[in-house]
């Protein structure tokens, strides 16, 4: 199986998305991994770890969700183990 990350869909991507199914709801499964200092790409400085960064972004997808007819079901903090299954 072959797992690619993106970030930001291309423009064909979102041409698919917009032209499908317009009716039927959209569920999504978001699993993240946090860096210990948050990142900004416009170089600003932080001492927000991702995981508080991250929280603030939440707060203002769920505010704009509940805009559109939206909602965020459920959302928490899962540790999972560091040593793989057998």
């Amino acid at each position: 199986m072959e797992v690619k990350n993106h970030l930001r869909p291309n423009k064909a991507q979102m041409e698919g998305f917009f032209e499908g199914d317009t009716e039927t709801e959209i569920t999504m499964l978001n699993l993240l991994k946090f860096k210990e200092k948050a990142e900004y790409e416009d170089g600003r400085e932080t001492d927000l770890t991702g995981r508080e960064a991250y929280s603030i972004y939440g707060k203002e997808v769920v505010e704009h969700l509940e805009k559109v007819g939206g909602k965020s079901v459920s959302y928490t903090h899962l540790t999972l183990p560091t040593t793989p299954y057998v």
